[in-house]
């Protein structure tokens, strides 16, 4: 389990309006900060925006600063084939551990593989339930 790769992961839990998605990405412009993934969920009042940068821990305290709600964690990424049945195989692998999935996000597909960031309730336990040459 040598090859295993964790990313930060932030959360901004900002009000949903207007303009918000607008705001945290010039935010992280202004300090130099590229994004490598984005992706958002929103409730009528709450809107959760979930992310990864090329400086995590600058992203978080510039987000902090401008008055925002950000955290981050750490989560596996895995490399599996683009096919259908990769990924239920993964989820049933976790499953039969008796491991929940928190959070689970495609982050690239080409070349005939997809890119997952995934978080659980057990992150030690994960790794062990799922092969080395899933994880990268």
């Amino acid at each position: 389990m040598d090859r295993i790769n964790r990313i930060t992961r932030i959360v901004v839990l900002a009000n949903n309006e207007v303009g918000v998605i607008a705001d945290i990405t010039a935010t992280l412009a202004a300090a130099g900060i590229n994004l490598e993934s984005i992706n958002t969920e929103a409730s009528p009042e709450r809107e959760a925006v979930i992310l990864t940068t090329d400086n995590a821990d600058r992203a978080l305290y510039v987000l902090n600063q401008a008055g925002y709600k950000a955290v981050g964690d750490e989560v596996l990424v895995l490399r599996l084939r683009d096919e259908p049945g990769a990924l239920a195989s993964v989820a049933e692998r976790l499953k039969q551990a008796g491991i929940n999935i928190q959070s689970m996000h495609i982050l690239n597909r080409s070349v005939g593989h997809a890119v997952i960031a995934l978080t659980t309730d057990d992150r030690d336990r994960t790794e062990a339930a799922i092969s080395g040459e899933t994880i990268i």
